[in-house]
């Protein structure tokens, strides 16, 4: 329970980055508003969206140094505590950015655009996808870059590289694949919906467990550093 005080700090220590996330959410609706079927247009906006979160779900990291350091240790807390509100931030800021996609998908819904099972199934893989990623900012900053000034740009580039990674790799990987379903080389996305329903579930589940295994990594080392 005392983990979810250190969500809601992180939450209050990034509150004037999470102002202008409307404009995301715009810029990613724009992308999925012309989608139709069988386009992939859908999918590349739900991993725009992804990419951010990427970005704004490891936020608090860049206020770990300094005085907020020693305000957070103040708590009567354990450092278990901490690394699961922390955890918690990036979950819930994925789970929050999941619902844009899904709000995303409403709104063109709502316009027109017809939206096949198969997108669904995509959107949950990446999802997974997104869950994995920033477990691993997690993992990286909490056992060396916490707190560590000096690995300032460091920081910055594992904050923003794997996102932008994802994001092109995202938008690639769906020309090639709509480019091969229309040459008749795979079968039509639509009637491997299920399966892709399945390997969203499945990977669900395994990010999930990812997330809990590292948090658990990360709350075990940084128990034996001095600063915790």
């Amino acid at each position: 329970m005392r983990a979810l005080y250190y969500t809601k700090i992180d939450y209050m220590l990034t509150r004037k980055q999470l102002r202008i996330l409307p404009l995301f959410f715009l810029l990613a609706l724009l992308m999925g508003r012309n989608a139709g079927v069988g386009d992939m247009s859908l999918p590349v906006a739900c991993a725009y969206v992804l990419f951010i979160s990427s970005i704004f779900s490891t936020a608090p990291f860049a206020y770990s140094g300094g005085k907020n350091r020693g305000f957070l240790l103040l708590f009567p807390a354990t450092v278990t505590d901490r690394v699961a509100g922390r955890f918690l931030f990036g979950l819930s800021f994925i789970g929050l950015l999941g619902l844009c996609c899904g709000a995303i998908f409403g709104v063109c819904g709502m316009m027109g655009v017809e939206i096949p099972r198969w997108t669904i199934g995509v959107g949950l893989c990446e999802l997974a996808v997104g869950i994995v990623l920033v477990t691993l900012q997690n993992l990286f900053f909490f056992l060396f870059g916490e707190g560590k000034d000096n690995w300032q740009y460091l920081n910055n580039l594992v904050r923003t590289l794997p996102g932008i990674v994802m994001f092109f790799g995202a938008s690639s990987m769906a020309g090639i694949v709509q480019d091969e379903v229309a040459a008749g080389t795979l079968p039509d996305l639509e009637t491997v919906s299920g399966m892709l329903m399945q390997a969203g579930v499945l990977s669900m589940a395994a990010a999930l467990l990812l997330t809990v295994i590292a948090a658990a990594v990360c709350a075990k080392v940084i128990g034996k550093r001095d600063y915790a």
